[in-house]
């Protein structure tokens, strides 16, 4: 299947629809219905998805906010292609329209963070302009509630 005949497109309410058929890979865990009307609910939370053959096949989210002292700035939180699907340019198409959309946004900054061994990640994000801070960055996370996560979507 040639690039041409993947579409990205933003998802709203009205075209929550296009997650009905999602190719296994592309996120984490099944998309539920509840979480994904939760999700778009939120006009801080943004979501473009990749369609080809009428089955979204690639996914990147976002999540826009903004600092008592920091103007509106966009949050890259995960992408995700299928298998089948990568080396194509379609991560890269949807990191695009991500940031394309939190320019018109009036978003001042953007960034992403991945792990420094996640070579098709820092592939991607060079590929996108970013650029790499010089800093060292301790990740820390916090199990607060026990999560139900659904069946793998694999």
């Amino acid at each position: 299947m040639a690039d041409a005949d993947v579409t990205i497109h933003r998802v709203t309410a009205a075209k929550a629809h296009l997650l009905d058929r999602v190719a296994p890979g592309v996120f984490d865990f099944d998309v539920r219905p509840e979480l994904l009307r939760e999700f778009l609910a939120n006009p801080m939370n943004h979501l473009f998805v990749a369609v080809a053959g009428g089955n979204v096949v690639g996914m990147a989210t976002g999540i826009s906010y903004v600092h008592p002292d920091k103007p509106l700035q966009m949050f890259v939180n995960e992408v995700g292609v299928a298998e089948p699907y990568r080396r194509r340019g379609i991560g890269r198409r949807l990191v695009e329209a991500l940031l394309a959309h939190a320019e018109a946004l009036d978003c001042t900054e953007a960034w992403v963070a991945t792990e420094a061994d996640n070579a098709p990640a820092l592939a991607l994000y060079r590929s996108t302009g970013g650029l790499e801070a010089r800093e060292s960055v301790v990740l820390f996370t916090y199990k607060l509630l026990q999560a139900d996560e659904g069946a793998n979507s694999s």
